[in-house]
């Protein structure tokens, strides 16, 4: 399984940029492209929870999220794709979303993730997905970066 990672550094406090992030239904306030999100059930599956995030993008299509783990200590949440465009009942997709403090007003956010891909599918191609899923998540990061320095002024 193809595993991808993003890291940036905030120059905010930690607590602030997860008080924005860490809300697992409110994707629509930093992530472009979102327009609508909510949170059906309540949750994680690691504490026998059933909170499936459902977010609405843009062109009107629409992804499944299952909430896996959440430590709030931490900053830390765990997802997995249930349904979206592209996606196919094969398919696995989980993904972490940390937060973390490096100093007073400085933190770092990693958001890793692994996936599945179709076992007949050549490497080159299987390498792109890596590389395309990756470069949407630094994409996203430089994004919440705007969003932080917007509400920082």
């Amino acid at each position: 399984m193809p595993q991808v990672e993003a890291r940036h550094v905030f120059e905010h406090d930690a607590d602030k940029v997860w008080d924005l992030t860490g809300n697992f239904a409110g994707l629509h306030h930093w992530l472009p492209g979102v327009v609508e999100c909510s949170v059906e059930g309540s949750g994680a599956r690691d504490q026998g929870g059933n909170a499936v995030r459902v977010v609405t993008f843009v062109n009107g299509s629409v992804a499944r999220e299952s909430l896996e783990s959440f430590d709030a200590v931490a900053r830390r949440y765990r997802y997995a794709i249930l349904s979206a465009e592209g996606f196919n009942a094969n398919t696995r997709f989980e993904a972490t979303f940390q937060v973390v403090s490096l100093a007073p007003q400085q933190c770092e956010v990693i958001w890793q993730a692994q996936f599945s891909l179709p076992a007949d599918l050549p490497p080159e191609k299987a390498d792109k997905a890596g590389t395309k899923v990756q470069q949407t998540y630094r994409f996203f990061l430089q994004h919440l970066a705007t969003v932080l320095e917007k509400r920082a002024s």
